[in-house]
């Protein structure tokens, strides 16, 4: 995968650069004055989420997690988790990075604990980089239960979708209507085997060429290059990866031209508030609550009575906790800016933490 080792290899030129500090454990660092260890976690910059709502996400996932290694959904290299504590048990610190560049190193420089990224590009950071590790590890073979399934989509797992201006609503039902299509003639799992599956297991793919559609209207699309292989920068200085794929094809079903800007992850609100792109990939969704939040409150009653009459005791107060930190009525919209609106997801994949070994 050469050119997007030269993107991870540069991140650790860069880290010898500023020199490495000693290895923090993800168990935190002690708090003076105070029994409770504070755990700084790494994330890229929200589009509107503040830092207290993601630090809610962080340690709700942490509580589903500690469950999910009870029933042996997932394990984890980490002490604390394996003795049953998580990150409830701690303070936990979000710090927003622009860009994958400075989260990958401020963590191996050891200001920052770990980092939470999604599942496909920690596996290609840890695949590339011999300092760090999956901070949990999810067994994906073996069949979940009601409980997990809805927890892995819910407060585990995002969706993608690419996020327009209120206005743009033709270009977002054209879009739309190009993401359906491309589920279901089977497009699009074949660009995930590609561009995702191929590219984790060694393989990679030639960057895609968007189409050329002589006297058509080009469309700004905003990409950050944060989230290898889905979305990178080339050596070359080329926009790479899953996403591009999924926009070359976009482009062709849509008849219009797309024009690929690169910008960092916390530019994306303002780049698309001020005009400067028409579109932005990505912004973070939630089909399940989506769904949920669509449903009258009679529907939602039932829906949740009958997802709890499948629990267990412990998975009830699992379940309990996490709703004490996570708006679920309000999560799907949670990142969306003032007047923005998205398209429907194109693809789906579960947060994870990173650390050093």
């Amino acid at each position: 995968m050469r050119r997007i080792k030269k993107y991870i290899a540069l991140s650790l030129v860069f880290l010898m650069m500023i020199g490495l500090c000693s290895c923090v454990s993800v168990s935190g660092s002690e708090e003076s004055g105070d029994s409770a260890k504070t755990i700084k976690i790494g994330v890229l910059t929200m589009l509107n989420m503040t830092v207290d709502e993601v630090e809610n996400v962080i340690v709700a996932r942490g509580i589903a997690d500690k469950q999910l290694i009870k029933e042996g959904y997932c394990s984890s290299p980490n002490k604390n988790l394996q003795e049953g504590s998580g990150l409830d048990d701690f303070n936990v610190e979000v710090v927003y990075y622009d860009n994958l560049e400075s989260m990958m190193m401020a963590l191996e420089a050891g200001e920052i604990n770990g980092m939470q990224v999604y599942y496909r590009t920690a596996q290609y950071i840890c695949q590339n980089n011999d300092k760090l590790q999956l901070g949990v590890e999810y067994h994906f073979e073996k069949e979940p239960n009601e409980f997990v399934d809805k927890i892995m989509q819910g407060v585990l797992g995002n969706n993608f979708a690419f996020l327009l201006m209120r206005g743009n609503e033709a270009l977002k039902y054209d879009m739309d209507d190009a993401i359906k299509a491309m589920k279901n003639d089977g497009t699009m799992d074949q660009l995930i085997q590609t561009y995702l599956e191929d590219a984790v297991n060694g393989t990679e793919p030639e960057p895609v060429k968007m189409p050329v559609i002589d006297g058509a209207e080009t469309i700004k699309v905003g990409v950050t290059g944060a989230l290898p292989p889905m979305d990178y920068i080339t050596a070359d200085g080329v926009p790479a990866g899953y996403n591009t794929a999924v926009l070359a094809e976009i482009s062709k079903r849509i008849g219009k031209n797309i024009e690929l800007v690169q910008i960092d992850s916390g530019a994306r609100s303002t780049a698309l508030s001020s005009g400067t792109v028409d579109v932005v990939f990505w912004t973070r969704t939630n089909d399940l609550f989506y769904e949920v939040s669509e449903m009258s409150e009679d529907e939602r009653a039932k829906d949740m009575e009958q997802y709890q009459a499948s629990m267990t005791e412990e998975e009830h107060d699992v379940l309990k906790q996490i709703r004490g930190k996570i708006d679920f009525s309000h999560y799907a919209y949670a990142d969306m800016p003032a007047d923005t609106i998205c398209t429907v997801s194109y693809y789906g994949d579960i947060c994870v933490p990173v650390i050093k070994k």
